[in-house]
């Protein structure tokens, strides 16, 4: 059951005194799916959501755990949260997340303010874990470290608050690779995929609402169903055959479980749109080993080759890592060239984050120096940027199909093509002919004129009459 924010927001607020929640969440869109179903559980059980702080009474915050950066962030906007509290003495301060279900009793140590932590499993609970603090008068029990299973469903009350153009859908939760640097397996447990029928269901639910993009996400996208003889290709196929005029972007995908039929698919699909997410974290042989990926350098190579070669269409994005433990000069240089051979139209880089509980922890290989890591994640996404730059170049003249997300001013909008995945990827900027006027979020055609690394620029054609 998806609703959008609004109109949950007027119902609720018939209510007599409601409390108020505000939202915060961090992270990637997965989490975010977790913090809508949060805030549909919350809307459904008479509490109001607001994004006005001086408004609320309660502060949530729904963090992420997966690298220090991340943990950075959740710390300072725990910090805010809290200090928002002493603004009056009845407002209350909740952590929800990858942070308490990590590790509840260092958050409980650093956090003592903190009236409330939620761990995965109370996500669809949080209205009676909420209403519980306020009845109560013992505080509330931290929550389990034990692994997580819950899996929402189609059913499952949840509030879009993405831009009404697209949306995410998880297919399946937790993660059965183990990767030596990824924290995320002892986080979210075990993989657990949706039945297909109950992903048709809220795609059909998205599509009725007017969304134009349904990404679907999950930690391996294609590893969805393999636990039970499912598999990604026959969900896809199903979507294939859903009506109506709309973009399927598959997000987060492990070069293990791509293959051809994959590919053909994305290539041809109907809706399933010609990108590929697949991060690859490096392509030096004895760093893919260490790192427990399961593909040798050589067969990453062969893989992208075939792509390339037979599927040029296909948008190829991937992220790397750098400062990878007993990483050498030698081997980033090699991931250099590699980067500069494949040509990645989207790319994203980052520095190791040494984690707890991670089996790199315990590799004999010698650290790399903290500078170093830093100075080689500046020289990979500099190479990046001057490839993005000639990219870019090329489309200029062509005519490409875009999404309309928003207007930057009164004469000038944006959106993304299907070269470009929400929020991590580059937007079109457009304006239109004076004789035509755009309404709502659609689907338009726009002449290519400008580019810089990071964006394009254009001018809408003008629909024949």
């Amino acid at each position: 059951m998806i609703c959008q924010m609004s109109s949950i927001i007027d119902t609720t607020m018939s209510d007599s005194s409601p409390l108020a929640v505000r939202v915060i969440t961090l992270g990637c869109a997965k989490n975010l799916v977790d913090a809508e179903v949060m805030c549909g559980s919350l809307a459904v059980n008479g509490f109001v959501l607001t994004t006005d702080p001086e408004l609320a009474d309660i502060t949530l915050v729904n963090t992420c755990s997966f690298i220090s950066d991340a943990r950075k962030e959740a710390e300072e906007a725990i910090k805010a949260a809290l200090a928002w509290k002493t603004g009056g003495p009845t407002r209350k301060v909740l952590v929800s997340g990858c942070l308490p279900q990590r590790d509840p009793q260092e958050c409980a140590r650093l956090y003592p303010a903190v009236d409330l932590f939620l761990g995965l499993d109370d996500v669809p609970v949080i209205h009676s874990k909420l209403a519980a603090l306020y009845s109560e008068p013992q505080k509330p029990a931290l929550p389990s470290a034990a692994l997580p299973s819950y899996l929402y469903n189609h059913e499952t009350p949840r509030i879009c608050v993405t831009p009404e153009p697209y949306a995410y859908i998880k297919i399946s939760e937790g993660c059965n690779h183990h990767c030596a640097f990824c924290a995320i397996p002892g986080i979210r447990g075990k993989l657990r995929s949706r039945e297909q029928d109950s992903i048709l269901a809220e795609c059909e639910q998205l599509l009725a609402q007017g969304v134009k993009e349904i990404n679907f996400v999950a930690q391996d996208s294609t590893s969805y169903g393999k636990e039970r003889g499912d598999s990604l290709l026959a969900l896809l196929r199903r979507c294939e055959e859903l009506p109506g005029d709309f973009w399927l972007r598959l997000l987060y995908t492990h070069p293990l479980h791509v293959n051809e039929e994959l590919f053909e698919l994305m290539a041809h699909g109907k809706h399933l749109v010609p990108y590929l997410d697949m991060p690859l974290q490096h392509i030096s042989d004895h760093i893919l080993s260490d790192m427990r990926r399961g593909m040798s350098s050589a067969q990453t190579r062969a893989l992208l080759q075939m792509l390339r070669e037979k599927y040029p269409q296909i948008t190829l994005r991937s992220t790397f890592m750098v400062g990878f433990p007993g990483e050498t000069e030698q081997d980033f240089q090699e991931l250099l060239a590699f980067i500069k051979d494949i040509r990645f139209e989207r790319m994203g880089a980052f520095v190791y984050s040494p984690e707890k509980g991670t089996p790199a922890l315990q590799l004999p290989n010698k650290p790399v120096k903290s500078s170093i890591a830093k100075k080689r994640h500046h020289i990979l996404l500099k190479e990046q940027q001057r490839i993005s730059l000639e990219n870019n170049k090329r489309l200029s003249g062509q005519v490409m199909r875009i999404l309309i997300e928003g207007a930057s001013n009164l004469d000038e909008f944006y959106g993304r093509s299907v070269m470009d995945a929400p929020e991590v990827d580059q937007l079109i900027y457009f304006t239109e002919p004076e004789e035509d006027c755009i309404q709502g979020y659609d689907f338009v055609n726009v002449r290519i004129r400008s580019c810089t690394p990071y964006h394009l620029r254009g001018k809408l054609l003008r629909e024949k009459k």
